[in-house]
């Protein structure tokens, strides 16, 4: 139930700005007037505020259980996206928005839900983790057809509203339903910058994290602008929002029966073809018609379903238990950050030219860059976890 219970949080927190921000963009610009790029900044200084409090976040779990970073998510971000809504100027949207979802995102994405369900289940980590992901795969389904359908009977901003109160909804009953989440083996190091620089000092880390940081470039200029590469396609929104769902639904696909593929193929070749399987799917939006972005849909949506898992299985292999939730926030916060620029990079290059085409470009050169990182490694042997993990509420 516990970890259901983060799978329920991580499709809340994800669904109220990662996946909703990118159907709210065309209705904020068509009635306000605030340009793709500015939209795009937005989303990638949240992505950046994320990225950064992913050390927070992850720390706070380390110390304080699940309690530390929901209780931040509930109250602040939340409570900032909700006021957003109610702005008038881009300046003070773009404030409180980037804020509220960067702090969504710090305590409330997979660094910290996969931690929490992988010590709730020390036996079989990497179960717990694949179920987690699987529950947290129904949020593409769930929340782009359902922003779709709001915007269009609500307006953009009773939607916002909406999908922010389901965030603080998400953590509420997260920190009822699945506590615990700290480690009570070793506990946290007294030094955290001291164990953030041993981990750098790690050749096969420092490369990990180059791969993940141009998978996020790929994945986040991917989900913010689906919709609107979708519809300047000739979709509809509503339909544009289905095909989006689907992709999230795919997604479904790519995480079944991912521990005996892991067991039996190593998690480095996985990951490498789920970054090609992705970029394969995403180059057939180039195309823009309904039967290529249902080509899509369900491509990347088995590459991006496969990536995070097995993101964050590769990453605790190289990780201490102790500081786990820090050093996944070391991930988190390499990726947020490349994730902010992916957007921003994106939203510039289609106002220069007037077509996505560009963008999709540099998506697609980027899933090939993280794809030849990871091949330097494929004759590295992959450290398996320690059977270290004591579980807390397990």
């Amino acid at each position: 139930m516990g970890v259901v219970s983060l799978g329920l949080l991580t499709i809340t927190s994800y669904g109220s700005w990662l996946y909703g921000f990118g159907v709210l963009i065309d209705p904020i610009n068509r009635t306000m007037g605030w340009s793709t790029t500015t939209l795009g900044l937005t989303y990638g200084a949240a992505q950046a505020i994320s990225g950064i409090g992913a050390f927070f976040g992850g720390r706070l779990l380390d110390r304080l259980g699940v309690k530390g970073p929901f209780t931040l998510l509930a109250l602040f971000g939340g409570g900032l996206m909700l006021a957003a809504f109610s702005a008038e100027s881009m300046l003070t949207f773009g404030l409180l928005y980037a804020a509220g979802a960067g702090i969504t995102g710090a305590t409330g994405f997979y660094h910290i839900t996969t931690v929490a369900s992988a010590r709730r289940h020390p036996q079989h980590p990497d179960r717990a983790i694949a179920l987690l992901t699987i529950v947290g795969a129904f949020c593409s389904p769930i929340y782009l057809p359902l922003t779709a359908w709001l915007v269009e009977n609500q307006g953009w901003r009773t939607t916002g509203r909406i999908l922010a109160a389901l965030a603080i909804a998400g953590a509420l009953q997260a920190m009822v339903l699945a506590p615990g989440g700290r480690s009570i083996q070793s506990g946290p190091s007294a030094h955290p910058f001291e164990t953030l620089r041993k981990a750098m000092e790690n050749p096969q880390v420092r490369r990990m994290l180059a791969a993940y940081v141009f998978a996020g470039i790929a994945y986040s200029t991917t989900l913010v602008y689906q919709v609107p590469i979708l519809t300047a396609g000739g979709l509809t929104i509503g339909t544009a929002g289905i095909v989006g769902g689907l992709r999230g639904f795919c997604q479904i696909f790519g995480r079944l029966g991912l521990t005996a593929a892991v067991e039996r193929h190593g998690t480095i070749n996985l990951l490498r073809g789920a970054y090609l399987l992705s970029a394969l799917g995403i180059g057939l939006l180039l195309f823009g018609t309904l039967p290529t972005g249902v080509a899509y849909s369900v491509l990347a949506g088995i590459g991006i379903g496969a990536s995070s898992p097995l993101q964050a299985m590769y990453a605790r292999t190289n990780f201490v238990e102790g500081d786990l939730g820090l050093l996944m926030g070391l991930q988190g916060a390499v990726v947020g950050l490349a994730s902010g620029i992916g957007p921003l990079i994106g939203g510039i290059l289609y106002d220069q030219t007037g077509t996505w085409t560009p963008t999709l470009f540099m998506i697609l050169f980027a899933l090939l860059a993280s794809t030849g990182l990871l091949h330097s490694q494929r004759k590295n042997s992959e450290t398996r976890p320690k059977p270290d993990m004591v579980a807390e509420n397990s």
